[in-house]
């Protein structure tokens, strides 16, 4: 057996699983098998100290987390002996507690459970009808705060400090007020109550042997004093989090419980888990030293047990449309370049906030990329299926009046808004629930003060009817439980339900039906005998002597067993997953939803300030770990990005977080180039077989190009879009984004006092449209007979090497070929040949003097320096950079003179820097023939604009490999 639970543990696990401390700490960075390691200790506990299952509690924050956990540990001891743990959420195990011991602190049996939407509406009630000034959702929000502080609504009120926080406490206390007249608890009540619950009667636990518990980083005050009541009688606990990936302190989460346990339990022993067994080298050392900037955290080692792999990518873009325009593209050029090795689900892009996803949804739609929302609306938040559950939570708990304000008119039946407000109004006066209320005055046992026409009394009691037929149904059963789809058949078929929908939603009413019919599915599986009894046998908690329990039968609490489950553990979100991975669909979720999961390649988009860090945020050092958190789901690539320009076309500053010093050399500045090796890298990382050549040479077949060069790694527009003044603009103004403004256009904007990006044209206005070409049209005459002669003296020469001419340029080799001009005939043609550019997109009044701008385009200045520039290129040697940048290193015996050396810009050199000190960092060159140089730098680089001189330096592009496709993209603009 020990064997067994030890096979495939490294030595921190191992030694975590065995430790014989009675308090165990367990750190454990992404993916370094925290789950593992937890579930094995259970079973060791189980194996070795010979514990009893019914003994362990073991906790969790998602019902995700606990059926795999549940899963793993049957796999060690068998199905029997699992499912006799108390293994379930924070919450789950509470309801256990108070179910059957409820009693003691003065909670009905037939308590019910307030969902976000009951709660919400009560203090929107309340608010209301006492004509106070605070917000119901802030209200409601803070009283959740307060509830997972300890704090309930008596103790506020006593420890209240100024008038201020009055509003509030009224507010809070009749709340609780209207929860408890209802018999009902809400999410919050759950820990709370069962807080009191084990402090009133501790022996409801003098059974609980040990106590694990799982993402304790993401604990709260009260979630950690239900550990220490859950494990005061011997104090066993082990426990698995990472402070790093403590991210959720907008749900109250304490970083600081860590440090409190320690302090609790002096004699806790700390194990960290080192080694990740999820991502490559490369981000896991990019994701550490972006976390190791909160130099007040621990210290902790995080060590690869894959290779090296692809680094990070960390890329500029013009703005948000095109941000996610290159997204899409890389989602394509990845999956063709590895031969579909990777599929869409292999895919996610994990959001700082869900409201970022517009644009992706957007040009994902358009590129016809399947996706799924991790997040959307919940199965049981669908209209239709809320207002079948409302319907059955009113039969089963009679006094929840949140649900039944909800459904008492659905159908309608002519009960107006106004007469509930007044019926609800005259129970609160009595004292009684809304529905013994309702029920006397429909049955004529009371007599109303609102004026109830005869239509709205029918109304009336055909809803109570509804409700009495429910639970008689459940009362008159002899021989055991009512079936959960009997009394769900009953209510649809009372309602006419199917009819119903017809007629209300008749755009969509089959999907809407199909999901009522995935109701009563849900339903029917309930409803089996074996698996209630398994159900209710798996919530029973031990005898406790001399402690009277509440009798829990498959008879009376069928329903509530049922309608408990759906309010604790089931979501969309659970079955999309599900469903995403069957369909193939990239994924879109928050960082937050995403925790826990992974991905081969992930995205993060929008890293700006503002963004991530997030503007609202008070903790940054919470956003950092949040940034961290969406690193490390990615397993093999990972992509980060930045606009120069939001969604909104306001300015974007990088994120702080990846604008520090030392950042920048663990990433890359565009996306990585796939060869076959990159290809075998990935295969090995992902555990999947690696294409055979010729699936790479098919697949390839369909791009328009194996390189990430179409936008700048700088941020700015490519040329072929620089072009477009009317860049966007389908009235025909002359009006653009200003995220499309480069420093060469900026500076024409500037010369032309041309109010703003977005101005619009008013009466008397020149548009930098029209000035522009005034301006071009002007030079062109006044150079014309110029650039006539200079065409001349290049007539007879034919550029070499066009494979990769781009459309409206010579080539680079051509670029180099040509003899030297005058340094006056140079300066004088630069702006004449940046002219050229995509002559075809100018405006009409270029179009005669086109022929002439093809001629200019062939002038092309040369002097030493840069063919010495036009060597280095090709000297280069595509390679992968090492993690840290080196220094380089120029050996002696292949030293030149000063001369022979030149810095990499795109703008001339100076006289002035023709002497050049050798101590410089330089690159050599070597003679190679311009024919055989099939790598291109971007067309920026290689000549300069006077637009360009006057704006200020910026460094060059420094694209690694070959421009594929670059032409393609230029001419489609």
């Amino acid at each position: 057996m020990a064997s067994d639970i030890l096979k495939g543990l490294n030595r921190a696990q191992r030694e975590a699983v065995t430790s014989e401390a009675n308090v165990v700490q367990v750190l454990a960075p992404p993916g370094s098998g925290k789950t593992k390691t937890l579930t094995a200790r259970v079973a060791y506990l189980l194996a070795h100290r010979q514990l009893q299952p019914w003994n362990i509690i073991v906790c969790t924050f998602t019902v995700k987390a606990a059926s795999e956990m549940k899963e793993r540990i049957r796999g060690f001891v068998g199905d029997e002996c699992a499912k006799q743990l108390k293994l379930g959420t924070f919450h789950s195990i509470a309801l256990r507690y108070l179910k059957q011991y409820g009693t003691h602190i003065g909670l009905q049996k037939d308590f019910g459970l307030a969902d976000t939407a009951d709660s919400r509406a009560i203090v929107k009630r309340i608010v209301k009808q006492n004509e106070l000034s605070m917000d119901a959702n802030q209200a409601r929000s803070k009283i959740s705060s307060q509830k997972a502080k300890g704090i309930d609504a008596e103790e506020f009120a006593r420890t209240r400090k100024n008038a201020e926080q009055q509003e509030f406490s009224q507010i809070y206390q009749e709340y609780q007020a209207m929860l408890d007249a209802s018999n009902l608890l809400d999410y919050d009540d759950l820990l709370l109550r069962c807080c009191v619950l084990l402090r009133t009667k501790r022996e409801c636990v003098k059974n609980v042997q040990a106590l694990l518990i799982d993402e304790f980083q993401d604990t709260n005050t009260i979630q950690y004093d239900l550990m220490s009541l859950f494990a005061q009688e011997r104090n066993v606990i082990t426990i698995v989090g990472d402070p790093d990936q403590s991210i959720y302190g907008f749900r109250s989460a304490e970083i600081k419980n860590l440090s409190r346990m320690k302090e609790g339990w002096p004699d806790t022993l700390t194990i960290n888990l080192e080694e990740n067994y999820r991502s490559s080298g490369a981000i896991l050392h990019a994701a550490q030293h972006i976390i190791e900037q909160d130099e007040s955290r621990p210290a902790k080692k995080l060590q690869a047990t894959h290779t090296f792999g692809l680094r990070p990518i960390l890329r500029k873009l013009p703005h948000a449309q095109a941000e996610a325009e290159w997204l899409v593209s890389e989602v394509k050029r990845l999956q063709a370049l590895t031969g579909n090795m990777l599929q869409k689900s292999d895919f996610a892009v994990l959001l700082r906030s869900a409201a970022l996803s517009r644009v992706i949804e957007t040009a994902l739609g358009q590129a016809g990329v399947p996706y799924r929302m991790v997040g959307g609306a919940r199965f049981y938040d669908r209209v239709e299926i809320k207002l079948l559950l409302d319907y059955l939570r009113v039969i089963d708990t009679p006094g929840n009046s949140e649900a039944l304000e909800r459904i008492i008119n659905v159908p309608a039946r002519r009960v107006g808004e106004a007469t509930v407000k007044a019926l609800a109004e005259e129970a609160r006066i009595k004292g009684s629930t809304l529905w013994s209320h309702v029920e006397a005055v429909a049955q004529g046992r009371r007599r109303s003060r609102a004026k109830i026409n005869e239509p709205a009394m029918l109304g009336l009691r055909k809803f109570v009817g509804i409700v009495l037929g429910g639970r008689k149904k459940i009362e008159a059963a002899a021989d055991g439980p009512v079936p959960v789809v009997d009394i769900l058949t009953l209510v649809i078929k009372k309602l006419s339900f199917e009819k119903y929908l017809s007629e209300h939603y008749k755009e969509d009413h089959e999907t809407r039906w199909s999901n009522v019919e995935e109701l009563l599915a849900q339903a029917t599986e309930a409803s089996d005998p074996a698996r209630l009894q398994s159900l209710i046998e798996e919530s029973t908690l031990p005898d406790i002597d001399d402690l009277e329990q509440v009798a829990v039968s498959a008879k009376d609490d069928a329903l509530s067993f049922f309608l408990a489950n759906i309010a604790l553990t089931a979501s969309s979100a659970e079955k999309a997953e599900k469903d995403g991975e069957q369909a193939q669909q990239l994924t879109i979720s928050t960082i937050h939803a995403a925790k826990g999961l992974e991905w081969p390649v992930v995205f993060i988009p929008a890293c700006y300030d503002g963004s991530i860090p997030h503007s609202r945020a008070e903790d940054h050092d919470e956003e950092r770990r949040l940034l961290y958190v969406g690193m490390t789901r990615a397993q093999a690539v990972l992509f980060l990005s930045s606009p120069q320009r939001n969604s909104q076309r306001e300015e974007a500053v990088l994120s702080t977080f990846l604008a520090q010093s030392g950042v920048s050399s663990f990433f890359e500045e565009h996306g990585p180039s796939i060869a076959m090796t990159e290809v075998t890298g990935l295969a090995i990382t992902l555990r999947r077989e690696r294409p055979t050549p010729a699936k790479l040479a098919e697949c390839k077949k369909g791009l328009d190009t194996d390189e990430d060069n179409h936008w700048p790694v700088t941020g700015e527009l490519p040329l072929a879009e620089l072009a477009k003044w009317d860049y966007g603009n389908s009235g025909g103004q002359a009006t653009r984004p200003a995220a499309v403004f480069s420093s060469a256009s900026i500076t024409m904007q500037q010369l032309s006092d041309f109010p703003g990006a977005t101005a619009a044209a008013a009466p008397g206005f020149t548009s930098l449209k029209i000035k522009y070409e005034e301006a071009k049209e002007e030079l062109t005459l006044a150079q014309m007979d110029r650039r006539a002669q200079q065409a001349k003296m290049l007539e007879t020469e034919k550029p070499k090497g066009r494979k990769r001419q781009m459309e409206g340029q010579g080539t680079i080799a051509s670029f180099f070929g040509k003899p030297a001009l005058s340094k006056q005939t140079s300066s004088t043609t630069s702006l004449e040949s940046t002219a050229a550019v995509n002559a075809s997109d100018m405006p009409p009044g270029f179009k005669r003097s086109r022929q002439a701008l093809q001629e200019v385009d062939n002038v092309r200045t040369i002097r030493p320096e840069v063919e010495l520039e036009r060597q280095n290129l090709l000297q280069h040697k595509v390679r992968t950079a090492p993690l840290l940048r080196q220094k380089s290193v120029i050996s002696t015996e292949h030293s030149v003179p000063a001369a022979g050396y030149m810095f990499l810009s795109n703008f001339p050199p100076r006289p002035e820097d023709a002497e050049i000190s050798s101590s410089a960092t330089m690159l050599p060159f070597e003679e190679e023939d311009t024919e055989n140089y099939g790598h291109a730098r971007p067309a920026t680089t290689l000549h300069t604009t006077s637009m360009q001189r006057v704006a200020p330096q910026r460094k060059t592009l420094g694209m690694r490999r070959s421009l594929h496709g670059w032409s393609a993209r230029g001419g489609k603009g």
